[in-house]
């Protein structure tokens, strides 16, 4: 087979959650239709059986450049997945350059292609593995390593090889949507893979639920047959559409009802008790159920609601034959999906756990959806305490670095319009230097209780907002939706100009300030505190990483600091 080249290669499509269209394909190999040999676990596991693995290997690599290669045109920018298994990479017979000569001899540019390790056997030796690994690095190849959660080595490999793309396992995948362990899972891979500059490939998608689960927990890329089946012929246009055009917008890494909703069965208000009561009987599970007319919910009956009227005397007889909305709790929590899971919080607390009972009813668009339930917020919110905790500015209580790291790269992700506002103090070395530390952390605070109150004056206005303290006397807004920004500057600078004199001496207030020394030693004299405030009209598409965005920032906040006295300025990226 070997010899006459019969394998059959075919290239299934791996797509953006962030654009919705193809980014890339991976190239997979098949035995002949009517052999053993068809589905590629057998053909290799006999590959490296005969001692033939790397053979078999090189040869599909080959065939698999050398079809895409005649279809070049039609792939358009997309990327090439070409899988490798560690046992051909650690075998003694593996010879360097097949790859990339067949790019050469084919035209396909070595940084259109990414190497996929998959795994047959346990990685033994990390050191020589890396080293493999990294030769191919080397000539500009890109690295994913396949189906995490299922091999034997995955995190270490993830640790050890430090690769651009991590593909999911598709047990994680499957039912992701009505699963809460699993929907926790992907998001800690998520967040996992953004601290360590690797994108999440999730496999294996079926269904339009598990499409929309992995959308809203901020998975980069999708596969599976629900978007398109593989095919040798390369085509960009995918078998799935999206039935609405705005892509889901979620940032800030908050958690919504979205990330504990599970799909469950509801029943119509037309229900008959005695029919509702056989549906309890028959799930000891089921605590209660949803009342739904069409998509509008009207209420939810408890179990133990039921089982109380049917317990006293005449109950059953009275009940048995009338409809289930003679006995359902009218009052429900009823959430959109969209709605913050510290929210949810805040009305659970408020309304008193006996009266929302152990779970809620979730709505999108003002329609059914499904329920959530009290333990996995509970769950959540304690997990997003920690994870808060961790992050945030210890004197402000603020998100730190890396929070304002994922929302500005998510933005730039989304290709979306937002204002970035970086608030600068005037002078406040000196006034620590002259006052003292304490006097100057209590001005730290004086600045992040006021961003935080003015900025959620503003926030039913913004389709998102965020704080975030960079450090010492530096912080950031960004907000997007609305154009907000030069209301909120306003009364920032209002508001701090009027406060801040209070954290002077009657005598430094009267002259306006304080002397002190500068940066080089030499007396100079300080003015009353103020802020410096550049604001950036960030625009889709003008933007590639954080970086050069944080250079436009800073920017705008050196030609604020260039104005006297309490003051911002705006730089348009459009102009």
């Amino acid at each position: 087979m070997l010899s006459q080249n019969q394998f059959r290669c075919v290239y299934h499509p791996i797509v953006s959650l962030k654009s919705r269209k193809t980014y890339a394909f991976e190239a997979l190999v098949r035995g002949p239709c009517s052999s053993s040999l068809h589905r590629p676990l057998n053909l290799f596991k006999v590959a490296e059986d005969h001692n033939c693995l790397f053979e078999a290997d090189s040869l599909a690599r080959v065939s698999s450049i050398k079809y895409f290669a005649k279809q070049l045109e039609k792939a358009g920018d997309s990327l090439l997945f070409l899988n490798i298994s560690v046992n051909s990479v650690m075998s003694s017979l593996h010879q360097k350059g097949v790859t990339l000569n067949a790019l050469k001899a084919y035209g396909v540019p070595p940084e259109r292609v990414v190497i996929e390790i998959t795994e047959l056997r346990p990685v033994e030796d990390f050191n020589e593995f890396s080293q493999a690994i990294n030769y191919y690095r080397e000539i500009g190849f890109k690295v994913a390593i396949d189906d995490l959660g299922s091999g034997y080595n995955g995190l270490r490999v993830w640790s050890e090889l430090k690769p651009d793309f991590v593909k999911i396992d598709r047990h994680f995948v499957s039912d992701i949507d009505t699963s809460s362990e699993k929907k926790s899972f992907m998001k800690t891979l998520v967040l996992l893979a953004k601290s360590l500059n690797t994108r999440i490939v999730a496999e294996g998608v079926e269904t339009e639920s598990e499409l929309k689960c992995l959308e809203s927990l901020d998975v980069d890329f999708v596969q599976g047959f629900l978007l398109k089946k593989p095919n040798k012929v390369i085509d960009l246009q995918l078998d799935y559409q999206w039935k609405n055009n705005s892509l889901v917008y979620k940032v800030n890494n908050e958690e919504t009802v979205a990330d504990i909703v599970l799909e469950y069965p509801s029943v119509s208000p037309t229900t008959l008790i005695q029919a509702l009561t056989n549906k309890f009987l028959e799930n000891k599970k089921i605590d209660f159920y949803p009342v739904v007319d069409g998509v509008k919910v009207l209420g939810v009956v408890w179990r133990r609601t039921l089982m109380d009227i049917l317990a006293k005397r005449f109950g059953a007889d009275i009940y048995a034959r009338k409809s289930v909305e003679h006995i359902m709790d009218k009052n429900a929590l009823i959430l959109d999906v969209n709605t913050s899971l510290v929210e949810l919080s805040r009305r659970v607390t408020k309304e008193g756990g006996s009266s929302v009972g152990d779970a809620f009813i979730v709505t999108k668009n003002g329609q059914y959806l499904g329920c959530a339930k009290l333990n996995d917020l509970l769950r959540k919110i304690t997990d997003l305490k920690v994870s808060n905790a961790q992050h945030a500015n210890p004197l402000s209580g603020l998100p730190g670095n890396v929070p304002i790291q994922q929302n500005t790269r998510q933005l730039l992700d989304k290709n979306v319009a937002f204002e970035l506002i970086y608030v600068d103090v005037d002078s406040f070395k000196a006034y620590n230097d002259f006052y003292s530390f304490e006097q100057g952390d209590d001005v730290i605070r004086l600045i992040a209780n006021l961003l935080k109150e003015i900025v959620a004056k503003y926030r039913d206005k913004e389709e998102f907002s965020f704080i975030g303290h960079i450090g010492g006397d530096d912080f950031i807004i960004i907000m997007s939706g609305s154009s907000s920004y030069e209301a909120i500057c306003k009364e920032l600078l209002a508001r701090f100009e009027k406060e801040i004199k209070g954290f002077y001496l009657p005598k430094d207030q009267e002259q306006g300030g304080i002397s002190g020394l500068d940066r080089e030693g030499k007396k100079q004299f300080f003015p009353i505190m103020s802020l410096s405030l550049g604001v950036l009209l960030a625009k889709p598409n003008k933007f590639n990483h954080t970086q050069q965005l944080a250079f436009y920032a800073t920017k705008a906040k050196k030609m604020a600091k260039g104005i006297a006295g309490n003051s911002y300025y705006v730089l348009d990226t459009e102009k």
